[in-house]
């Protein structure tokens, strides 16, 4: 993806970011009824296949992460075995033999690097956007997801490490600051370099990895190469491979913009250009909508020791990747067993999640009083905009406000740093488990929480 600005940006970022995209009209209003047209054709027009994790577990079982995404790339939902093409080689893979799931129901989480450009040309509103973007960024995080901060200037720091605490990692951020003694230059290239170190030292983490960077795109005196990070990054066996995905800023011309695509296109991510502060928090948000709806894919397979190419096809969109499998011996036949029986599973649960009540809103005043919503299991997003699970067309309430996040009988609500908060039976809260009778105000909006 290429960085773009004015309209073509607020075009490309609603529909990356929240799975509606935004036609801007002459007089720069969003025309969102054209957005609503565009969404409907739900068009694969691109697919990636980012990853292959061949014996995970030492078992006989080949995992495949890819991404299938609409031409705005918005994540394409409800993908099954028999709507895409799986080979080994030059071997078609049974259906029969292949399980597909959403990466956020499988449970594995993501692991993330944000690495944040903090020499003295980010001073100002760009780098505390981004400080407010990775805040925002860090509460979309589930449980199971790790994330680390590395800052750069004329040196590198690693602000908060994977094994922090998320209190830590939101203070660590508030906290971060530009240090203008030693801001004058940008090691641009070390930074990203060791924001994928890091995740290659950490073996525990989720597969599922990206890194984020925000600059200018201007390097001054890195160690490290453009090639050498893009190299860092290609992984293979149980080393995953890092998606870079990078926002630039142009501030003084834009001359490094080009660096900062060329550093992620070939990763397999994307490059957006921030011509506006006003979108960063929207572009850290697109990313993590676009990594969280992609899939994990897994069949059995011969562990011979020798490199495969694994080839996916859907609607004539064709992705591939080579991989060499370890070597394990033994039968084939319990892990073809065992995947079957771990989809079943996987069904049943599915079924009998659908099944169990999460609860509901009903929605007490606003312009939609009287109506009452079932949750569903997982995140429930409450904003003013239609593309929100829960809209609340107010001027009050702000376009991603909160989030209700349901897994099982625990029930939460999360503010997304909204501008006129969200409040339970009366107390402003940043997050709050919630039982049957809360009062809930979203703004202006007030809603009662039941079972």
């Amino acid at each position: 993806m290429r960085g773009v600005t004015s309209c073509a940006a607020a075009l490309l970022l609603l529909g990356f970011a929240a799975g509606v995209s935004a036609q801007r009209r002459a007089d720069g209003e969003f025309d969102l009824k054209q957005a609503e047209a565009f969404l409907d054709l739900k068009q694969v027009e691109s697919l990636h296949l980012d990853d292959v994790h061949p014996g995970v577990g030492n078992k006989r079982v080949v995992d495949l992460y890819f991404r299938a995404l609409t031409r705005f790339s918005v994540p394409v939902r409800g993908i099954r075995p028999g709507d895409i093409e799986v080979w080994e080689d030059d071997e078609r893979i049974d259906k029969d033999d292949v399980d597909i799931a959403p990466l956020e129901a499988t449970g594995r989480g993501v692991s993330a690097v944000l690495a944040i450009d903090a020499s003295g040309t980010m001073k100002g509103e760009p780098f505390s956007r981004a400080k407010d973007a990775a805040l925002a960024f860090l509460e979309r995080l589930l449980p199971e997801d790790r994330i680390a901060i590395v800052s750069f200037a004329e040196d590198v720091r690693v602000v908060v490490g994977f094994d922090a605490l998320r209190n830590e990692t939101r203070q660590a951020l508030r906290n971060l600051e530009i240090n203008f003694e030693r801001s004058q230059h940008t090691l641009l290239y070390d930074g990203v370099y060791r924001a994928v170190d890091l995740i290659r030292r950490s073996p525990s983490l989720p597969r599922r990895a990206f890194v984020i960077v925000f600059s200018d795109g201007n390097d001054g005196g890195s160690d490290r190469s453009r090639e050498q990070v893009i190299r860092a990054c290609e992984g293979g066996g149980d080393e995953p491979h890092v998606l870079i995905f990078s926002i630039g800023y142009a501030r003084f011309g834009g001359g490094g913009l080009k660096e900062m695509e060329r550093l992620a296109e070939p990763t397999g991510g994307a490059f957006l250009e921030a011509a506006s502060m006003v979108y960063l928090r929207d572009f850290f948000d697109s990313i993590a909508t676009q990594m969280m709806g992609s899939y994990l894919l897994s069949f059995p397979s011969a562990m011979d020791g020798e490199e495969h190419e694994l080839r996916i096809t859907l609607k004539q969109l064709t992705a591939s990747r080579k991989s060499r499998y370890p070597e394990i011996s033994g039968p084939i036949w319990p892990w073809v067993l065992a995947l079957a029986a771990l989809g079943l599973v996987a069904g049943i649960l599915l079924l009998v999640g659908a099944g169990t009540s999460q609860g509901r809103l009903s929605i007490v005043s606003g312009p939609n009083a009287g109506a009452v919503i079932a949750l569903k299991p997982g995140k429930n997003r409450i904003g003013a905009l239609e593309d929100n699970d829960i809209s609340l067309p107010s001027n009050t309430v702000s376009r991603y406000h909160a989030e209700i996040v349901s897994r099982g009988r625990r029930v939460q609500i999360l503010d997304l740093d909204s501008r006129n908060g969200t409040r339970v039976n009366g107390q402003t809260v940043r997050e709050s488990p919630l039982q049957p009778g809360d009062r809930i105000e979203i703004a202006d909006v007030e809603l009662v929480y039941q079972r």
